[in-house]
């Protein structure tokens, strides 16, 4: 990504489910930083919009009266509305506006279209009867690094089949968020949304940051309008303020100390008692991507479908009469289903959507192993997943499991200045799941800048370093991890760290010297 701003970034830190024999300490919590959200809102013009920063995203509403949120008109399978993007002074090509499958009544919204660093855009073909257009550039990635909250010390609870990433962990900065009366009702029913945004998406948390001030500021609805988002790796994402901070993945979405769902805004008439669950991504067939959601974000789905189907009492293969229980509205639904099966919507993408059969009977069996007691099966509700705090002054009466997993415990950068050139070398620390260095570790991954592959292999300490050279007219040089590969161990890159705060955890940008 062009950038004009320093790219120095922080710890977004994930809330990392680990084994339950595993012993956790408690430690004190830690400040979260992220960089402040940049954006530059203004109604729609001819011409081309420069927002004074590199945009990460660009996104369109206006009020449609009479619309629905969803007409014809205003649907994306027929609008002509399209924006098109400036990099390094070239204008690429014009870029239809799918809708957000969140929108809300007589409004039509956009979804976020990825800029990639762009410098300006332009936007045509609005309806006549669009009313009060809005185009807002929005980087969740370029501003100055603020305080956002506290996340809790040590490691928090997971679900039982995925990774999970608390407000605080994904950078939510709770200014933005308005304050209003919360409601919660018990779930009825479990809605599938896609968020219309990039695939193969190298940095889920800014993006769903980016979500996060489109729905809380621009839609006016004071919030994230999901109460989950998943990325393509399968990590869980809280999403909506349920009212107190997340320690655990379990309280995501729930009233404090209770079994009811906060209200959310994500299906327009029928929000209340329906939990809406996104993936990240576009998952049309006639989209940009035209491609269907990963294995591992299916499986990240089912598992958190599952295990709220457990909690709630909910048969995730029924059709049931959902009772909207503010407007007392009726409608016959799945228990799973998907947007447009509430309103007139493409979401959650037909090649999600064609899937939702096959999922259904995926959650059954995973709640049906998990009753039958099989130990080996991950959703087991009698492993328990609450961490243990141990007396220091008591021995364990048994050894604890071996960790399973490793990651990334920190990245560091510095520069090195030589004839003609200057040199990036990253140091990369990598840590098992219990904090210790893994030695022999492969760290592998790419300079975005210069679109070179870096590898290196971990020494006892558990550290190698990653060298690139340049040439003087870079002013900067990002490595991205891709993978890291040790014997058994899996990388867990939701787990990745950075106390230092000078990455995410899993992409730093070394800025030359001078």
């Amino acid at each position: 990504m062009a950038t004009s701003l320093s790219r120095k970034t922080v710890l977004y830190a994930a809330v990392v489910g680990l084994l339950a024999s595993m012993l956790v300490w408690i430690q004190p919590s830690v400040a979260v930083m992220a960089p402040s959200t940049l954006a530059d809102r203004k109604p729609v013009q001819a011409g081309p919009v420069e927002p004074g920063f590199p945009m990460d995203f660009v996104g369109v509403l206006h009020d449609a009266p009479g619309a629905h949120g969803h007409s014809q008109e205003h649907g994306h399978a027929t609008s002509q509305a399209a924006v098109r993007l400036r990099h390094d002074g070239v204008w690429g090509d014009w870029l239809p506006l799918q809708e957000d499958g969140a929108q809300a009544e007589d409004r039509w919204t956009s979804a976020l279209v990825p800029a990639a660093g762009a410098t300006a855009y332009q936007v045509r073909g609005l309806p006549a009867s669009a009313l009060d257009a809005q185009a807002v550039a929005i980087n969740t990635t370029d501003g100055p690094l603020e305080k956002v909250g506290e996340r809790p010390g040590g490691a928090a609870n997971a679900w039982s089949t995925t990774d999970c990433v608390a407000r605080a962990g994904w950078g939510a900065d709770e200014s933005l968020r308005e304050e209003f009366e919360l409601s919660f009702h018990a779930p009825q029913a479990l809605t599938v949304h896609h968020t219309v945004t990039a695939n193969d998406d190298q940095n889920p948390a800014a993006t769903v940051r980016a979500i996060y001030r489109y729905h809380a500021v621009d839609n006016g609805w004071g919030d994230i309008g999901y109460q989950y988002l998943i990325d393509e790796s399968g990590t869980v994402y809280e999403g909506r303020w349920s009212g107190t901070a997340s320690t655990s993945c379990e309280d995501f979405g729930h009233e404090d100390g209770g079994e009811r769902v906060v209200t959310g805004a994500h299906t327009g008439g029928w929000n209340s008692g329906n939990v809406g669950v996104a993936l990240l991504g576009d998952f049309t067939g006639r989209g940009r991507y035209k491609s269907a959601p990963k294995a591992a974000a299916v499986d990240g789905l089912e598992g958190l479908l599952a295990d709220l189907s457990v909690r709630h009492g909910l048969d995730p293969e029924a059709e049931v009469t959902y009772v909207n229980p503010v407007s007392f509205e009726e409608k016959v639904v799945q228990t799973i289903g998907g947007h447009q099966d509430y309103n007139a919507t493409a979401c959650p993408g037909e090649l999600l959507y064609a899937q939702l059969p096959e999922i259904r009977t995926a959650v059954a069996e995973r709640m049906a192993a998990a009753d039958s007691g099989d130990p080996t099966d991950p959703t087991d509700p009698t492993i328990p997943t609450d961490p243990v705090d141990p007396d220091p002054t008591d021995p364990p009466t048994t050894d604890p499991e071996p960790p399973t997993t490793m990651h990334v415990g920190d990245l560091d950068a510095t520069t090195v200045d030589i004839k003609n050139q200057w040199r990036a070398d990253v140091s990369v620390t990598v840590l098992d799941g219990d904090g210790t260095p893994v030695e022999g570790a492969t760290v592998s991954g790419t300079w975005s800048t210069t679109g070179g592959a870096g590898s290196c292999d971990t020494a006892a300490d558990g550290t190698c370093t990653v060298t690139e050279t340049t040439g003087k007219k870079d002013n900067a040089l990002t490595f991205v991890v891709k993978s890291v590969t040790a014997g058994d161990l899996a990388y867990v890159s939701a787990a990745n760290t950075d106390p230092d705060g000078d990455s995410d955890g899993t992409t730093i940008t070394v800025v030359r010297a001078g």
